[in-house]
């Protein structure tokens, strides 16, 4: 089964017709770190559609604004854009009001420390096998700190999300039934294409498991197919070979092989 026969659920919008002589006027707003995908009057800066929220522009625009969340929106965003919204009496509303509200992962689900760095959200897994997340890009996040290529995510952030969604998969759908112990994420190999730009725009991260071998349960292997897709497009897909093996045993193995790199370059 492809990664897009990975069903999840789905966002609930609300829709709010436009008062008599009013026009419906869409937008999307995004995180001032991605202010370069912000032009024209499509997409806007968390920081400009509270200007104009504060200013009463788009209440005296004649159109009825609906605001979708993009990247790097958090709970503490959408409260202060929820607010702002009420003050319009009903002008400009959020489309999906409880989408800023769905928590990322635990780190520990991806094998991370910090919260912002955390690129999954609602991970769902029909059966074991078959997983799918939504994209969260906190605006902080390590991979967007130092970027300058235009208006697009760049790759780095997909590789990533491909890596979190292999160990999400594995930590809430298949380690629950194994023996209880810790594990670490080896990747043996990739096999990955790029086929279009990701944009700072909602997306969903999927991946479904091919085939896997749990005979050792110090090292169970497996082989999945992931891809990431925006607005009904693939963006990339990658095949991936992985493990994921003891804590106590990647420990030896990891402390044996660093002092062996010690040895052959101080000699």
């Amino acid at each position: 089964m492809a990664p897009d026969d990975v069903s999840c659920p789905q966002n609930s919008r609300t829709e709010i017709p436009a008062p008599p002589g009013h026009t419906r006027r869409d937008v999307v707003v995004v995180a001032d770190r991605f202010a370069r995908f912000a032009r024209g009057d499509r997409v806007l800066t968390l920081s400009g559609l509270l200007g104009l929220l504060g200013s009463g522009a788009l209440q005296a625009s004649g159109c009825h604004w609906a605001v979708h969340l993009g990247q790097g929106i958090d709970g503490t965003d959408g409260d202060l854009l929820a607010a702002a919204c009420d003050k319009t009496e009903g002008a400009v509303y959020l489309a999906d009001p409880q989408a800023f509200r769905r928590p990322p992962e635990p780190p520990e689900v991806v094998h991370k420390d910090r919260p912002e760095n955390v690129l999954l959200a609602g991970v769902h897994s029909p059966v074991p096998e078959h997983c799918r997340a939504e994209l969260r890009i906190h605006r902080d996040n390590e991979l967007v700190l130092d970027h300058h290529t235009g208006e697009h995510v760049q790759g780095i952030v997909i590789v990533e999300a491909m890596r979190q969604i292999c160990i999400a998969q594995f930590e809430t759908a298949v380690r629950p039934g194994l023996v209880p112990a810790a594990y670490a994420g080896v990747w043996q190999r990739i096999d990955l294409s790029f086929e279009d730009f990701l944009f700072p725009l909602p997306a969903t991260v999927e991946s479904v498991i091919v085939e896997s071998d749990l005979g050792r349960d110090t090292n169970l292997k497996f082989r999945a197919t992931t891809a990431v897709r925006q607005q009904g497009r693939t963006v990339a897909t990658a095949g991936i070979e992985y493990s994921m093996i003891a804590q106590g045993r990647i420990d030896t193995l990891e402390r044996r092989k660093a002092d062996q790199a010690t040895v052959a370059y101080l000699g």
